[in-house]
């Protein structure tokens, strides 16, 4: 006997399920514990305020700095990948189609471009801390790696990468290149959740744990559902970000913008994997896919940690940058990789119309076929009936005559 496995349907709602629970437990523990978390997480890597100083604001661990480098790197490669498929899908199409593939060309120079100018500047960031105990240092020094020399530096890099990686992605198959199309429409619909992060971060203006540490004031700490509203970090203190508040800030314009997580966000990027097994049959396999989704949560979850480690957000603000991403990344696969089959499934909706359309033809030719065969035996018999009918009657009349 053959042991039939779970539906898609209960696959389905075994799958939500397990995700508002570990969703709804880790929102919990962060709810409560999230100064604690972060006490316990930075004691390794933030040296508190020291008397008539400040405290550390720039991570000296190795650990929390390397992410912070390079943890925002993963929405930048997906838009790099995003390049490449359409510029070989509109590439072998040949004719105007290549003035079209000239313009993709240009997304994974800028995606990459970018990789390399957010690994400067943080790494700028920390060299600047390092200057000196003035949180000056830190905005002098990350402007200065927004300035145009590190920008042309970061583009050189970008455009030898991207010329590499065009490349390279050649050997990829047309016919699988092409499936990948879709893909990249999950990866967009993906990306425009950080939308979400951008619109959510300045009203909530929750203050970062490094801010706190380098006053070294924990008063100012907030739940993570708190709506502070635009706050920056001026001499005075923390104060509502006016025109004037904003010219006066020191440190980074970003202290009070911990919650959500944007690196974290951007890591959860990586989300967008769990829609390949879909698109080739040799990938649509559950070792594959089991393998994906542990190396797309460990790699997440190792950059929300390193953020807590740094002092640069609370639990609860990786927490809901990371499920942002890995809810983005889920819709967007559902909708142009699979089809909505998942979401049917659950609802019991299925596509009726397709197999109608199938089964009306062969209707059609049935019919046809049997009336002729009919039709010539009723006319056949129907004359011999009529003919013996009449001969009977006719037998008599000459007797009587």
């Amino acid at each position: 006997m053959e042991k039939k496995g779970l539906s898609l349907c209960a696959k389905s709602w075994i799958a939500f399920a397990l995700f508002v629970v570990i969703f709804g437990g880790l929102a919990a523990i962060a709810s409560f514990f999230d100064l604690s978390i972060s006490q316990l997480l930075t004691k390794i890597s933030l040296d508190p305020a020291a008397l008539g100083a400040n405290g550390e604001y720039i991570s000296h661990s190795g650990f929390a700095l390397f992410f912070e480098a390079m943890g925002s790197a993963p929405i930048y490669l997906m838009g790099a990948i995003c390049g490449l498929i359409w510029f070989w899908a509109a590439w072998r199409k040949g004719g105007k189609w290549r003035i079209a593939a000239g313009f993709a060309a240009v997304v994974p120079v800028a995606c990459l471009t970018l990789v390399f100018k957010d690994a400067f500047g943080y790494v700028a960031e920390y060299v600047g801390a390092q200057l000196g105990d003035d949180g000056l240092y830190v905005i002098k020094t990350h402007e200065a790696a927004g300035s145009i020399y590190i920008l042309g530096i970061s583009f050189v890099f970008g455009l030898f990468g991207a010329a590499g990686a065009l490349l390279a992605w050649q050997k990829i198959k047309p016919e699988t290149n092409d499936r990948m199309v879709r893909w990249t429409f999950a990866i967009i619909v993906a990306a425009v959740f950080y939308l979400i992060i951008n619109f959510v971060k300045s009203p909530v203006g929750r203050v970062r744990y490094r801010t706190m540490n380098y006053l070294n004031d924990f008063s100012y700490y907030t739940p993570w559902y708190v709506a502070n509203g635009k706050r920056v970090l001026t001499p005075d203190g923390i104060v509502a970000a006016t025109k004037e508040a904003k010219e006066a800030a020191i440190l980074a314009s970003d202290t009070c913008k911990s919650f959500p997580s944007g690196h974290t966000f951007s890591a959860g990027m990586v989300y967008t994997l769990l829609a390949l097994p879909y698109l080739d049959e040799k990938l649509n396999r559950k070792g594959i896919k089991l393998t994906l989704w542990i190396l797309t949560i460990c790699f997440t979850a190792v950059v929300a940690i390193s953020r807590i480690v740094a002092g640069a957000h609370f639990m609860s603000d990786v927490l809901f940058g990371g499920t942002i991403a890995f809810l983005g990344a889920i819709i967007g696969r559902e909708i142009f990789v699979c089809k909505g089959s998942h979401f049917k499934a659950m609802f019991g909706i299925k596509d009726k119309a397709p197999e109608a359309k199938e089964e009306q033809p062969e209707a059609k030719e049935e019919e046809p076929a049997q009336a002729p065969a009919d039709e010539p035996i009723e006319a056949e018999q129907e004359p011999e009936q009529e003919v013996e009918q009449e001969a009977i009657p006719e037998e008599p009349q000459p007797e009587q005559a």
